[in-house]
């Protein structure tokens, strides 16, 4: 009977325990696949006509690829960084050499974009539930931009 009670308490606590382990595994709310909401969006440039980024866990960090159609051509950016405010190399067909991402509280990122070394733009990715908005301030390729983008989770 004892045995028996043991076990009970051992299953139920392992119950309760197993939703607290997954939630810690998923507790990155930036994590996953966004899409881009051109009506709530606002570009000083060109608007793409589509946009999707995702941000996936992968060995040496976090992967960060972006696709954009613009026009007829679609274009794929990735890199992979670490949250600890140091340099990681960009994708070459960025305007930029490196960046650095660092978090700022549970729910918000930012990324430092350089150019040979200099700061050149910053973007702030704030998650609230199944929306990330992105606001890009910055000078690349000698071009002010500014952007809020506003995306949904998939």
């Amino acid at each position: 009977m004892i045995r028996s009670a043991s076990l009970g308490v051992a299953l139920v606590l392992l119950a309760v325990a197993m939703p607290v382990r997954v939630g810690a595994q998923t507790s990155d709310p930036w994590m996953g696949t966004w899409v881009l909401d051109r009506a709530k969006s606002t570009f000083s440039g060109n608007v793409p006509e589509r946009r999707s980024m995702t941000f996936e866990t992968v060995a040496n960090g976090l992967r960060h690829t972006t696709e954009t159609l613009q026009g007829e051509v679609t274009y794929k950016l990735t890199y992979v960084f670490q949250l600890d405010g140091k340099d990681y190399a960009a994708d070459v067909q960025m305007p930029l050499s490196t960046v650095a991402f660092k978090k700022l509280n549970a729910t918000t990122l930012e990324r430092s974009g350089k150019y040979q070394g200099m700061v050149v733009e910053t973007v702030t990715y704030k998650v609230a539930g199944k929306v990330m908005t992105v606001t890009q301030n910055g000078t690349l390729n000698d071009n002010p931009v500014s952007s809020t983008q506003v995306f949904t989770k998939q």
